[in-house]
């Protein structure tokens, strides 16, 4: 029989869909020969944009509450037979998964009715809004109006905006569960198709059985997955008309707002309520405060009593007796805990009130502002006042987020003593666990107490800052470049001021010397630098004229006053760093501010530099080599141009300088060529032939020595026969030359060359190499 119910049902199935088809295909057809027709005939066809909604009259509010109160009801039933059921047999996962779901269809039908009333009441206050928007024609009270009236409605406003904002969270919580839903319920349409189609494959009646419970289920499912998309929906029609309704009162409180904004009376009487008010709070706090102190004390003294009798009963007590009295030491440890928790909460709520006192004089320093600025509307003292309490808004922030995530500790504390109240066994740990709750749940009515306090100023504190926003964004063109430019000028004399740290030095106030701190700031150290170039060149100035003076009316040397020049620039440039740093108020000590470690790299760094320059000292007073001299050291040949504090120049024959330090000249082997005397003796080999007659040879070097007009006749030259060579015999021509700049040894040696050649061609003789 259920393999015939299996046939006949399949057969059915295909034969709905055939007729299906068949529907489809005509009203198809009988579409296009209507719109056929109708183009033939020349008539018009509308068509109805995608977009516009259905023309068919949805079903009204009570309709659709009525039939859901139906559906509910169903599903109710269902649901206690299939518990009654459960209860008469033995427990199955199948009749639980059916009654879970059962509830579940139950609850979403719950959820679609209050969501379908709630959206009749949402679009009957946004209606009500919009008639009172537009029969709205100004406040009944006649401007001015009071500055608390125009907080009251920014209150509302900032309120609307915040709502707005919870508003469109939620609906994106919703959309991500209808998405969510919708995928089920796509998953479960899926589902329910396999189990059916199973169900038809099955011949077996036994597993027919099994496969229609199962499919049963599939469609229980789909049917729970349905409902769920369908309360997402309504949910999201509901929050997308209370949003709508947000969004119109806020137009509407905005509107309000903007026009009590225009006239706006501040006036003494109104700073003078707010001074009382903020008076008399402020002393309640601290009337409070002073309470929570007495209370602390007494509860310091309560909890050492406890502590020093918990200390007691554990001396008391041996081993054996220990074991004997757990009830008591349990007790009394219970009774410290609960103490110090007390205590705890005073002291919470001391710092609390200390920091409800701080919030207090904010706020009263908020009003005072307020009522300066709207006394004297400067843009310049509003920006003064704004960045004088800047610092103010990141404390209530700060106090703020911390209150909150005491808050969230203090809640968390709460739920796990909770859960060990629920599993306590013993009635003197219940009793323990119950004042502990209790200890907590005071803890965190202080914390919200304060919260609320803070959240009243932060909102106050908005408010002072949107107004100053928007004084500025009403101000002229004028104005505004006129405040730009104080603020770059407040900005250079801020930039001016900003100290880049401070040195240690001795302050005389009213004729006693102090030691205290001076501030080395930025526009300090620019003086500084500007007096230090200004003055360098200076110095440089004055140096050289004291050179030249030096030469012209002192008679020095060039060396001396070059070694002159530079000691004097140094002294000047010295005097004149002592002199800048004075002069702004820096004091010397800020060289302590580099370091030991520092000042110990300096002194090696500088140390070849401090040698360099006493060897310059050393070399002045000693003076080895003048400017003119010709010198060798360090494989370096050349005449002195300059000797300076810390190195000295030397041209070579190429006419290159090369700088040399002060030190090689007193470290290394130096050669000084002019250092006795300008006179200096030169050496010239010359090979003769065998043949020749020695003493010919000797006159014609002698004459042509002689004839040089650079050689020295004083003393003579002097020629000599140094060896016989393998086929010349070789003499040496010694000459003597004075070292002047004018003089080259190179010159002079080439000359005397040529003029042997020349005699010796004339005389017959060949001149041989002197090998």
């Amino acid at each position: 029989m259920d393999t015939e119910r299996g046939v006949l049902q399949y057969m059915k199935s295909v034969y709905i869909q055939g007729a299906q088809t068949v529907v489809c295909l005509c009203l198809m057809t009988t579409l296009v020969l209507t719109v056929s027709h109708a183009q033939i005939a020349g008539i018009p066809t509308p068509i109805a944009p995608m977009n516009e909604p259905s023309q068919e009259k949805e079903p009204s509010e009570e309709s659709a509450i009525a039939e859901l109160a139906a559906k509910r009801a169903k599903a109710e039933t269902e649901s206690k037979a299939v518990t009654t059921h459960a209860a008469s047999s033995a427990p199955q996962g199948g009749l639980l998964e059916q009654r879970a779901l059962l509830e579940q269809v139950v609850r979403g039908y719950d959820e679609q009715i209050d969501d379908h009333q709630r959206l009749k009441e949402a679009g009957q206050r946004r209606a009500d809004t919009a008639r009172s928007s537009v029969e709205w024609k100004g406040f009944v009270e006649s401007p001015p109006y009071s500055i608390f009236f125009v907080d009251q409605l920014w209150d509302t406003a900032f309120s609307l905006r915040l709502a707005v904002e919870g508003l469109q969270s939620q609906l994106s919580l919703i959309e991500l569960r209808f998405d969510r839903a919708r995928e089920s319920l796509r998953s479960a349409d899926s589902r329910v198709r396999q189990a059916s189609e199973e169900l038809e494959s099955v011949t077996d009646p036994s597993q027919a059985v099994r496969h229609r419970e199962q499919r049963d289920l599939e469609e229980l499912r789909r049917r729970a997955a349905a409902v769920t998309v369908a309360a997402a929906e309504i949910a999201k029609k509901r929050v997308e008309e209370e949003l709508a309704e947000t969004h119109a009162r806020l137009t509407f409180a905005e509107r309000q707002l903007e026009a009590a904004e225009q006239q706006v009376s501040f006036g003494e009487e109104d700073i003078e309520k707010v001074r009382k008010r903020l008076s008399q709070e402020r002393q309640a706090l601290e009337g409070e405060l002073e309470r929570t102190i007495v209370e602390h004390r007494a509860q310091s003294q309560t909890l050492q009593t406890s502590v020093r009798h918990e200390a007691q009963l554990a001396k008391q007590f041996s081993a054996v007796s220990f074991k004997k009295n757990v009830a008591e030491m349990t007790r009394a440890t219970m009774a410290v805990e609960l103490k110090r928790a007390q205590q705890d909460n005073l002291i919470v709520r001391g710092d609390l009130l200390r920091q409800l006192l701080d919030v207090v004089e904010g706020e009263r320093q908020l009003w005072e502002s307020r009522f300066a600025v709207a006394r004297d509307p400067d843009p310049r003292r509003a920006r003064e006042t704004y960045a004088r309490l800047a610092p103010l808004f990141a404390n209530f922030r700060a106090f703020r987020d911390h209150l909150r995530q005491q808050l969230v500790a203090t809640s968390g504390r709460i739920s796990e003593l909770d859960n060990r109240l629920e599993h306590a066994s013993s009635v003197e740990e219940r009793r323990q666990l119950t004042s502990l709750l209790q200890i907590n749940r005071q803890r965190e009515m202080v914390y919200n107490r304060s919260l609320q306090r803070t959240d009243e100023a932060s909102r106050f504190l908005e408010r002072w800052k949107s107004e100053f926003k928007e004084q500025r964004r009403e101000l002229p063109l004028s104005a505004r470049i006129e405040d730009w430019r104080q603020q770059a000028w407040e900005g250079v004399k801020r930039g001016w001021t900003f100290e880049v740290f401070s040195a240690e030095d001795t302050i005389e106030v009213e004729g006693n010397k102090v030691t205290g701190q001076r501030s080395v700031t930025l526009g300090k150290i620019v003086s500084a630098l500007v007096i230090l170039v200004v003055g360098y060149w200076l110095c440089l100035f004055l140096a050289r004229l004291l050179g030249r003076l030096a030469v012209t009316r002192l008679g020095m040397s060039a060396g001396v006053a070059n070694l002159l020049r530079q000691w004097s620039q140094a002294f000047l440039i010295t005097v004149l760093i002592v002199i800048s740093l004075v002069s702004v108020k820096i004091p010397l000590t800020i060289f302590a501010f580099l370091g030991g470690a520092f000042a110990i790299g300096v002194g090696f760094g500088a140390q070849n530099l401090l040698k360099n320059v006493i060897s310059g000292i050393l070399v002045l007073i000693e003076r080895p080599l003048r400017v003119g001299d010709l010198i060798e050291v360090n494989n370096v040949r050349g005449r002195v141009t300059t000797i300076g504090l810390r190195s000295s120049t030397v041209r070579d024959a190429k006419g290159m300088e090369t700088l040399i330090p002060n030190s090689s000249f007193l470290e290394q082997h130096l050669t000084n060529w002019t250092y006795p005397s300008q006179h200096s003796r030169f050496s010239l080999r010359v090979g003769a032939p065998y043949a020749s007659s020695t003493q010919g040879v000797i006159e014609l070097l002698t004459k042509a020595a002689g004839d040089h007009p650079q050689i020295l006749k004083a003393p003579r030259p002097q020629i000599l026969l140094e060896e016989f060579g393998g086929q010349a015999r070789i003499f040496s021509l010694n000459y003597w030359l004075e070292i002047r700049l004018d003089v080259d040894p190179n010159e002079v040696a080439s000359d005397l060359r040529f003029a042997i050649e020349e005699s010796f061609t004339k005389a017959g003789l060949k001149v041989l190499p002197a090998a």
